[in-house]
């Protein structure tokens, strides 16, 4: 027999049980319509008004251990949890990049006297860093409600899809720079046409095969942050990355960092020009070790690394293109 007790007790628990769900879960902007299935879920804007940080601070800093394990299987989507940290900091981040690169960009154009496909490479590269940052930031700054603006998504979207077609076009074609500075350093085989030519081929053909493999693929789509750690900074970004990942497409950056290294070192052992082989060096540690990073620090330091990497050839372009 259900008596009167046994009534109260059970209502007691659904509404324990709903407002354990709503207090470890963060209020999206779709969640007003969704709510129509259930008398339970019907109690959580109740509970949401009462929710407290506790629970989510558990979530972002001690999801290792046992307690957190359950309390994240209580929110209805990780991608939601606010990581607690303004949400200015990461895009101005990446307003700083774009501010630097634009500086760049404008030394290049005074340092650069004689204009060589490696020279064009070089700047080209650079405006592409500056789209690609500039995108990010803006997408972080203006586009927070993608989720529910079908139209900004769509513009966000193709804003984005220039960031990656320029940098895998130009980051191939910027071994060519690389080439023409290790020749100019004295670096033995780069001394070679026949080498350098073998270089622009294959550079060519390097950002071909990868805008190929591109389009053969789903495309890209909007970058979610359902994993931990919830805390991470990243997770104010808005931004579009690859809808399939693909080793594959960072194998041109790790070239061209290898290359700016390799090619550094052996001209620092030519002798010939230790102060260009010294900025080559730089801008090839810069990369390599910006990208090495582990985790979502990554996210930041790999375009820093990039533009470490693009400051240490324009140092070096002041004396390669400036000189020739």
């Amino acid at each position: 027999m259900i008596t009167l007790k046994n009534t109260t007790t059970t209502l007691a628990l659904l509404v324990s049980s709903a407002a354990t769900v709503g207090a470890f879960t963060s209020p999206r902007t779709s969640f007003g319509p969704t709510i129509i299935s259930s008398p339970v879920l019907q109690l959580q804007p109740i509970a949401q008004r009462t929710c407290v940080s506790t629970p989510l601070q558990l979530l972002k800093n001690d999801m290792t251990t046992t307690e957190a394990k359950p309390l994240l299987k209580a929110v209805e989507n990780p991608a939601d949890i606010d990581n607690g940290k303004n949400d200015l900091i990461a895009p101005t981040i990446y307003a700083l990049y774009t501010a630097a690169l634009i500086y760049i960009i404008y030394q290049l154009r005074d340092a650069i006297v004689a204009s060589t496909l490696g020279s064009f490479a070089l700047s080209f590269v650079t405006g592409a860093l500056i789209w690609d940052n500039l995108i990010i930031s803006i997408g972080s700054f203006f586009f927070k409600d993608i989720d529910t603006n079908p139209k900004k998504y769509q513009i966000l979207k193709w804003l984005s899809y220039p960031r990656f077609t320029f940098h895998a076009v130009g980051v191939p074609l910027q071994c060519i720079t690389v080439a023409e500075m290790g020749k100019f350093a004295g670096v033995g085989f780069l001394q070679s046409n026949i080498v350098q030519i073998g270089i622009m081929v294959a550079a060519v053909a390097l950002a071909i095969a990868d805008r190929v493999k591109f389009a053969k693929s789903p495309g890209i789509e909007q970058t979610i942050w359902d994993k931990p750690p919830f805390g991470a900074l990243e997770r104010d970004l808005v931004k579009f990355g690859y809808v399939e990942p693909d080793f594959a497409y960072v194998i041109p950056a790790i070239i061209l960092a290898l290359s700016n290294l390799l090619v550094g070192i052996a001209a620092l052992k030519a002798g010939a020009e230790p102060e260009v082989a010294k900025w080559m060096i730089f801008a090839g540690l810069s990369a390599l070790i910006g990208n090495a990073l582990p985790g979502n620090i990554n996210t930041f330091t790999g375009n820093l690394g990039e533009a470490g990497m693009q400051f240490g050839l324009l140092e070096a372009a002041r004396i390669v293109y400036g000189g020739m």
